[in-house]
């Protein structure tokens, strides 16, 4: 399970961070929406990338595994203050969560997702568990891949499920 989970994260991360790199004005211009002062828009936005693209790398070797949930709760602490942000100033602001691959404005199906990464991260700090993927066997790494994809893809569409009709009108 915890391969699993790992490997889930790892991927959620990786393609959050790849697609950023190539959206990145787009995903300042997220940041710039939700108030930041001009100076830390830059910083900001590179902070994130460089983080979520940092992330991976670190869940793949057993001795950072560690750090890298650490790494997840503070990026995850940022995307809940941009949440916080969005709300509390009623700003209509794109997520940039995965780019462009899923545009939608910061609202319930954010939160649901911060959460749910969350839970995740905080299971994985709890277990301490660390995996060595030089000595997994590779048909498991493929199916923790495969699986992993499967949930990335639930992950993004059960927001839609839950509170697809609820959202569509609120955000109209």
């Amino acid at each position: 399970m915890i391969p699993f989970l790992q490997i889930m994260m790892l991927i959620t991360f990786l393609i959050s961070g790849i697609v950023k790199v190539f959206g990145f004005k787009d995903f300042m211009k997220t940041i710039e929406g939700l108030k930041v002062h001009k100076r830390l828009i830059l910083p900001a936005a590179s902070s994130v990338v460089l983080l979520e693209l940092t992330v991976p790398v670190l869940l793949f070797i057993s001795k950072t595994q560690r750090f890298s949930y650490y790494l997840i709760v503070i990026l995850l602490i940022c995307f809940a203050w941009s949440i916080y942000q969005a709300y509390t100033l009623q700003l209509r602001v794109s997520c940039n969560c995965f780019g462009n691959i899923n545009p939608e404005l910061f609202g319930w199906n954010t939160v649901l997702r911060v959460t749910l990464l969350l839970s995740v991260t905080f299971y994985l700090l709890i277990s301490d568990t660390t995996t060595q993927w030089i000595e997994y066997p590779p048909e498991d790494l493929l199916y923790a891949i495969v699986g992993s994809l499967g949930v990335l893809l639930i992950y993004t569409l059960l927001p839609y499920a839950l509170f697809g009709a609820f959202m569509s009108k609120k955000n109209e």
